[in-house]
């Protein structure tokens, strides 16, 4: 059976109520249980700048691996330059070989305690970096910025927080990506 590593932060990791979860991992592995086996090394809170030190624990034996860095980078509070954000994302997917790459998510609108640290400008620079470098690694790209901006009720994808995901949201979060998984292990 194939094996697949997920890579990224807290939007991997299910995050809720302070603490990392297994939840978005069981739902990759519920639709993926015919393709592959899940593995998930993501860590909560981690930019491009961490995604990098942390390469070395991805393992050698792997058939994919979906990278989701961006939103903590983007972040105006704790983030990276894009520069920065597009050189790290570049070293990344130059050392874990195919991969699939998610874009950024989309803090909920009407939360405005998180959107200070964000704006539709930046979250929009750091997400067509992320499309460019996936590119250019010819890595497909799952574009989740658009889609989240179209969903009714959006607030309730989201915990208090306006960042983490409820189930809903992890839910679509999973549902965007997987087609694009199946597709790379077909």
């Amino acid at each position: 059976m194939k094996k697949i590593i997920l890579f990224g932060d807290s939007i991997f990791n299910g995050y809720r109520d302070g603490c990392d979860t297994n939840l978005v991992t069981n739902l990759f592995k519920k639709q993926l249980k015919n393709y592959a086996q899940v593995e998930n090394i993501s860590k909560s809170g981690a930019t491009t700048v961490e995604g990098v030190d942390y390469l070395v624990q991805i393992p050698a034996e792997k058939d994919l691996t979906v990278v989701e860095y961006g939103n903590n980078d983007a972040a105006t509070a704790w983030g990276i330059s894009p520069e920065n954000y597009e050189r790290n994302l570049d070293q990344i997917l130059d050392a874990v070989g195919k991969s699939v790459v998610v874009g950024l998510c989309y803090p909920d609108p009407t939360n405005s305690e998180i959107n200070q640290f964000y704006g539709d400008e930046r979250l929009d620079l750091f997400n067509s970096i992320a499309k460019k470098v996936a590119f250019e690694h010819k890595s497909p790209f799952v574009d989740i910025l658009p889609a989240m901006r179209k969903l009714k009720h959006i607030s309730t994808y989201y915990q208090a927080d306006g960042q983490h995901l409820t189930d809903k949201g992890n839910g679509f979060l999973v549902n965007q990506i997987v087609p694009t998984i199946k597709k790379e292990l077909d």
